[in-house]
């Protein structure tokens, strides 16, 4: 399979279609096959991954399965630059983020510390089109920040390492797996991600919202 594993398969075709509902809206089956020129079953997969990580919603119009993003997701591709795409990201070098006064060395920290996880993402994603699996050090050394706050900052975003046996030794490493969610979020520049974690922070406080005409594809 060229070097190609299944996660980073899934993930990439995850990601196209991740794209077709931010960009197009609530879509079917064969509508999704039209949009992103996958097979039927290439799309099934795709929609199993997200739904899987909660991304994606079904509703039923009809005989129809009509999908679209989740709540969390739509906001999440709000907030992305229109010409950005999870597949296709400029380099951190090349973007130029927006300039904002800070207030006091507090709100520059702050900033400071997006830029940083801004990094790390950019070099999480990049190990991951290589098919490698970073781990936190590697990651927050690119970065520039501790491990410890590198990992508290992702697992805001629902990335965390995990632990694995590589030889006779534990390390632990960013999976594969998160790899359609590192796309979405290098989507965004440092502004957007912490507007994103607000808003997930915001989103805790006020407990989980329950719908009962909305559910994701393993409810």
């Amino acid at each position: 399979m060229n070097g190609k594993t299944i996660e980073s398969i899934f993930g990439t075709n995850a990601g196209i279609v991740w794209e077709a509902l931010s960009k197009n809206g609530p879509k079917n089956i064969a509508d999704l096959v039209k949009i992103t020129s996958l097979s039927r079953e290439e799309v099934f997969g795709a929609l199993g991954w997200l739904g899987r990580e909660n991304k994606i919603v079904l509703q039923k119009r009809g005989r129809a399965m009509v999908f679209s993003l989740s709540e969390w997701e739509s906001r999440l591709a709000a907030i992305a630059p229109a010409d950005a795409s999870p597949r296709d990201q400029p380099s951190s070098k090349s973007r130029r983020m927006p300039r904002r006064k800070a207030r006091g060395s507090k709100a520059k920290a702050a900033a400071l510390s997006m830029e940083a996880l801004k990094k790390a993402l950019d070099f999480i994603q990049t190990e991951f089109d290589a098919n490698r699996e970073p781990t936190p050090d590697q990651a927050s050394k690119e970065a520039g920040m501790g491990s410890r706050q590198l990992g508290k900052a992702l697992s805001k975003l629902d990335i965390k390492s995990e632990s694995v046996r590589r030889g006779s030794k534990s390390i632990r490493i960013y999976p594969i797996a998160y790899k359609a969610r590192v796309w979405e979020l290098a989507a965004l520049d440092a502004d957007g991600l912490q507007r994103l974690i607000d808003a997930r922070q915001s989103a805790i406080k006020k407990g989980p919202e329950s719908s009962s005409e909305k559910y994701t594809v393993f409810d």
